[in-house]
């Protein structure tokens, strides 16, 4: 039986980013990660704000594009440009990220282990017995949960759910005709009803593009259908109409963070604990921040030796002071999103071309924290609170 102060089951960024900020205060710490490979499954849009490698510490050769704003598209394809006078976020290679960050754990070293998926849990005193797939044996005082959006430390534990998963197709394409500098988005509900779809350039030539889109639990047909009509959408043919596959991509999106993330001997981090953006469905940031808290919980749990979910609770409270009432705003803005019909879509995308508004969206608009342009914008246009109020209330 192997033994460790931490056991990690999931080995992605998050994962791999706890993994290393334990190990780095000198506890021994294992990641067991359930595929063959560290970042074989391409699940993600690879947008991210240069926060992302504020926290990670990582080079910067991972990053495939800079992104200066966003071109976004109505039902009718009016279109609303925003941005262009500075970068606002980073395309990475989201799969060489991956792997970077499970290299810098290697080299503080955590031991990784690959297809060993988590099975089942025994509570031994203080200590847990982790089974895995293979029948094989772990002991370690504290179990981090980073294990996806259909968490097996979740289950096991009997933490609460996300409050919905969205699901996401997409592909990675070549012999496209973007502008590298800006990422089309495209709404509505023909297009990807409860969420959006996009064309992200992914070179700076704009030849290249990673796109896909979202879908939640209520749309009336699977995602591959939506995918194949957007592909063929007469909007999107400007920019894919000789577009070839080299790469498809599968996911689900866990969005509601949870309300609990701690138990004894137990803690949940990443899309384990659905830390998403609602707004734009990206995890790394607000994983990555949770996991730095996470990280300094667990070495004082470890020095105190006290690994009751009194102590560990701390965690939860420090993530979510920091990143979860943003998270849970982003639920509220999704709340009216989802409530918006085409015609609604057309109506406001026109109405935000307003040059005055455009100004307002650049200079507060921020995808980790989208929360920030409310107060302003609802200034510049009282309308939008109204529409808020009328949204929810339905």
């Amino acid at each position: 039986m192997e033994k460790y102060d931490v056991i990690v089951s999931g080995g992605g960024p998050i994962g791999g980013h706890v993994s290393k900020k334990i190990s780095e205060k000198n506890y021994s710490v294992a990641v067991l990660e359930k595929n063959n490979e560290i970042g074989k499954h391409l699940n993600c849009a690879g947008l991210v704000t240069e926060r992302v490698f504020k926290i990670t510490k990582l080079s910067l050769k991972t990053i495939q594009n800079k992104i200066y704003g966003a071109n976004i598209h109505s039902p009718s394809n009016y279109i609303l440009n925003i941005g262009g006078d500075h970068i606002h976020a980073l395309v990475i290679d989201r799969t060489n990220f991956d792997k970077e960050i499970i290299k810098q754990a290697e080299r503080k070293q955590v031991d990784v282990f690959l297809e060993n998926k988590l099975d089942h849990v025994e509570k031994n005193k203080d200590k847990l017995r982790i089974i895995i797939s293979e029948k094989e044996e772990f002991e370690c005082k504290i179990l981090i949960g980073s294990d996806g959006p259909f968490s097996k430390t979740r289950e096991l534990f009997n933490f609460p759910a996300p409050k919905e998963f969205l699901k996401g197709i997409g592909a990675e394409v070549s012999n496209v005709s973007i502008d590298p500098n800006f990422v089309e988005i495209f709404v509505g509900k023909n297009v990807a009803p409860g969420f959006f779809a996009w064309i992200i350039p992914i070179n700076n030539d704009g030849t290249a593009a990673r796109l896909g889109l979202c879908i939640d639990s209520n749309a009336l047909y699977p995602p591959m259908f939506y995918f194949k009509k957007f592909l063929n959408n007469k909007y999107t043919q400007t920019f894919l109409k000789d577009a070839k596959i080299t790469r498809n991509i599968m996911g689900v999106i866990p969005l509601g963070a949870l309300k609990k993330t701690f138990a004894d001997n137990v803690l949940l981090v990443g899309d384990a604990a659905a830390q998403v953006k609602p707004t734009s469905g990206g995890g790394l940031y607000p994983g990555l921040l949770s996991a730095d808290h996470c990280a300094n919980i667990v070495a004082s749990s470890l020095e105190q030796n006290n690994f009751s979910s009194i102590f560990l609770k701390k965690y939860h409270k420090l993530w979510y002071k920091e990143i979860g009432k943003e998270l849970n705003r982003g639920m509220t803005f999704r709340k009216i999103f989802k409530k918006l019909s085409d015609k609604e879509f057309d109506k406001y995308i026109c109405r935000f071309k307003n040059p005055k508004i455009v100004d307002i969206i650049n200079k507060y608009g921020d995808i980790d924290y989208p929360s920030k342009l409310a107060s302003p914008l609802i200034k510049k246009n009282p309308s939008i609170l109204k529409l808020a109020k009328n949204m929810l209330k339905k």
